[in-house]
């Protein structure tokens, strides 16, 4: 019967999760918050509503929803949609976290913390829930605001800070590879770690998905991808770090991949089932007693968090270039804690480092800021302007003198040609090495793990060793030999550089002893990582001379190899849109603010049974019923963006409009309409275009038609306004004339309007 016992319990907890989901979403909350609310009321700490018997059983099975919740997490960002996210973007994700570091290690000090839990805490409050924020923005209409472009790339990005302070924290309480006492080496050893990972599923993850892609059989894609999830999360946990590392970067990897939106639908009921599971398991470790017995410190800590988050944020975005506005706008909603703090919490409490106070605790402070962010950006106009108003009038010119030496700063700066040449390599020379160190570090664990499986059974434990370090040892060299051929590379150009300019040295002697430091370098790097007492020196003095015959003597087939195995990687990346590399010569005035405007940008999406699907644009008559103007359309995903007049839409499409706001609501509701009705707008909106303001400075340029200047074609951005004086054109055509002075008003993706205040820039000085 304990089998029979065990479906109970699931079928309690499912059920419960279920009836608080909808409850929730009834009530506008995140159905994080019922699930929640399920496991309190299910669990073994509200008697006589104690309906689960065994919570050992669940929270086991609450581990495979954290596998489930992490792969989805990492399909949701991938390489490069953090490539595309920008370095400002990078830049402030990393600020904004030592930020609200520092400040709660400041609140740790006066708590009398110690420095670990101070570390927890501050881990828990580092990062928002990207899920609570994606669904703040969809229901306030905010997917076309700049602000909340910005905090959209803040939470993606604070996922991978998430993932990172878990793995170090569990390498802090639970030893292994990471019982490192420092920081930094714990961060070395897991960089290698994740390279490796990741190298390896790059190599190995693509060609199974095509083979599997062959078959034509989506079952077995499924059942296999499962497998291998297991495997790479059992493989980070046997690491010493947690399951949800390898989860993630399994998530990261598939991400990259064709078969990606295949593998998504596959596995949506199995996340949404486990994960539901996850966050009721979590609910069951509050004792409700506790939570009212710790409530003044929840009030405490929630008005810390709802100060600390917005000030670190703010600051970070502030001080990567992000306008005061915007940056303060986004700040705001980056307020939510999410999954990761639970996870966070349940594993310091599950460690014995934090008092199991702490658990309800960290519970209760991510609930009141869930509830509290919708209701704060409702109100976020009113809010800024009275901080504005009230803040001394000395921190909004520093800030903007700031930004305006980032300007300049950015306008002088022209890499070095040396820099141009050479950056490439020395990023593929990075990740190489770390890459040996993995290699070096984790392979003893991997021969053991490989002896106790029984694989190899037929194989001496003696033999077994040879064969697999032999194996270690040829990788080893190919990566090794392709470090020094891009060292040596480098070294060239450097010297070539310097030496034309410098009369006493040749390039010869420059390149010879840039060599010699490398050697240096790269000799005492492999001392440190590898087993140096394993061997006495003259079974090492062996092992090297035979390197230095094979390199030698099978250079090309080394180079084969390595080249191989860069193509497998670059085949499984695909190429994004890249913004133009303009250069930037001279300042720009630049005006964020749209407010003189009164225009803002939305879409919506034409349902299947939209009353006007196939009629054209000159019958639909937006601009004239409305006062709006279709900007595109995206059709399967290709957009459109020559909306002439016998322009049809049809289901499905999503069509953005730019208008005043009032008339955004008439025309969105007369486009979503149905033949029995209104209907409901499906999801899925264009969350990339923003509008902003800039000013046309003074150059040769100017005088200019829009067709003659192309910004469409350098910067992809597309001018809907253009304000001259008084007079203000909206929507102008190619033959427009531009004028120095010109106010104009652009609209397109975060990336393309960095691109267009660069063209803007080169039109100075054109």
């Amino acid at each position: 019967m304990d089998g029979i016992d065990f479906i109970q319990d699931l079928a309690v907890v499912l059920l419960a999760a279920g009836l608080a989901g909808v409850l929730c979403k009834r009530v506008g909350l995140s159905v994080i918050v019922g699930y929640l609310a399920a496991g309190i009321a299910i669990g073994p700490n509200t008697p006589p509503f104690s309906f689960v018997s065994d919570v050992d059983r669940i929270q086991t099975l609450s581990q495979v929803g954290l596998v489930f919740l992490m792969f989805a997490i990492g399909l949701g960002l991938s390489l490069t949609k953090l490539g595309r996210l920008g370095l400002p973007t990078l830049l402030a994700t990393g600020l904004g976290a030592f930020f609200v570091l520092n400040l709660t290690q400041a609140l740790g000090l006066v708590a009398g913390w110690s420095t670990l839990q101070s570390l927890f805490v501050a881990s828990m409050f580092m990062v928002s829930s990207s899920a609570v924020i994606a669904k703040i923005v969809d229901e306030q209409k905010l997917s076309h605001d700049g602000a909340a472009q910005r905090a959209l790339g803040i939470t993606v990005m604070e996922d991978v800070v998430a993932v990172v302070m878990l793995t170090i924290l569990a390498g802090r309480v639970h030893g292994g590879a990471g019982e490192e006492a420092n920081v930094g080496g714990l961060l070395a050893t897991m960089s290698a770690f994740v390279v490796l990972l990741v190298g390896a599923g790059l190599l190995l993850v693509p060609r199974l998905f095509r083979r599997l892609e062959s078959r034509a059989d989506p079952e077995l894609q499924t059942i296999i991808v499962a497998g291998v999830l297991f495997l790479l999360a059992i493989l980070a946990a046997k690491a010493g770090y947690s399951l949800a590392l390898g989860a993630f970067l399994l998530g990261a990897i598939v991400a990259e991949m064709p078969q990606k939106s295949g593998v998504e639908k596959s596995f949506a009921g199995m996340r949404d089932v486990f994960s539901s599971v996850f966050f009721v398991s979590i609910g069951m470790m509050i004792d409700p007693r506790l939570l009212l017995a710790v409530w003044p410190q929840v009030l405490g800590l929630f008005a810390f968090v709802m100060v600390a988050r917005p000030l670190g944020c703010g600051v970070a975005l502030v001080l990567c270039g992000t306008p005061l506005r915007d940056a303060r706008g986004a700040s705001l909603l980056l307020t939510p804690l999410g999954e990761f703090s639970f996870i966070i919490a349940q594993l310091g409490v599950g460690a014995a480092v934090l008092p199991k106070e702490y658990y309800p605790l960290a519970v209760g402070v991510s609930i009141l800021t869930v509830l509290a962010t919708p209701l704060v950006n409702r109100h976020s106009d009113t809010l800024l302007r009275v901080v504005t108003r009230i803040e001394p009038r000395w921190v909004e010119k520093v800030f903007e003198a700031y930004h305006g030496w980032l300007r300049q700063l950015q306008a002088g700066r022209a890499a070095p040609l040396v820099w141009r040449l050479t950056r490439g390599r020395l990023i593929q020379v990075g990740v190489e090495m770390m890459l040996v160190t993995g290699v070096l570090i984790f392979s003893p664990q991997l021969q053991t793990a490989l002896i106790n499986s029984g694989l190899l059974a037929g194989l001496e434990e003696v033999v077994l060793g040879y064969v697999f370090w032999a194996a270690i040892g040829l990788l080893t060299l190919v990566l090794l030999f392709a470090i020094w051929r891009n060292l040596a590379t480098v070294a060239m150009i450097f010297a070539e550089s310097v030496g034309s300019s410098s009369v006493r040295l040749h390039p010869g002697m420059i390149d010879k002893g840039l060599r010699a430091v490398c050697a240096l370098i790269l000799g005492y790097w492999l001392y440190w990582i590898l087993p140096v007492d394993a061997l006495p020196g003259w079974g090492w003095l062996v092992i090297v001379a035979a390197a230095l015959v094979l390199a030698g003597v099978c250079s090309n087939r080394l180079i084969y190899w390595h080249s191989s195995w860069q193509s497998s990687l670059q085949d499984v990346f695909v190429a994004g849109p890249v913004a133009p590399d303009v250069r930037a010569d001279a300042r720009v005035a630049l005006d964020q603010g749209l407010e003189g405007w009164g225009l803002r940008l939305a879409d919506c999406v034409l349902p299947d049974n939209a009353m006007h699907a196939g009629q054209n644009l000159a019958t639909l008559g937006i601009p004239s019923r409305f006062g709006c103007t279709v900007i595109e359309i995206e059709r399967n995903g290709h957009v459109i963006t020559s909306t002439g007049p016998d322009l049809r839409v049809y289901p499905g499409d999503k069509v953005l409009l730019l208008g005043a706001p009032a008339d955004l609501e008439a025309a969105r509701a007369f486009l979503v309409e149905c033949e029995s009705g209104v209907g409901a707008e499906p999801e899925g909106t264009l969350r990339h275009s923003v509008l902003e303001t800039a000013t046309l400075p003074a150059g040769l340029r100017t005088g200019q038609t829009l067709a003659e200047l192309g910004v469409a074609r350098a910067t992809g951005v597309r001018i809907v306004g253009i304000q001259r004086g008084e007079h203000r054109i909206l929507n102008p055509g190619g033959g427009q004339t531009l004028e120095a002075g010109d106010a104009l008003l652009a609209v397109g993706t975060l990336d393309e309007l960095r691109a267009f205040r660069r063209w803007l820039e080169q039109v100075a000085t054109a």
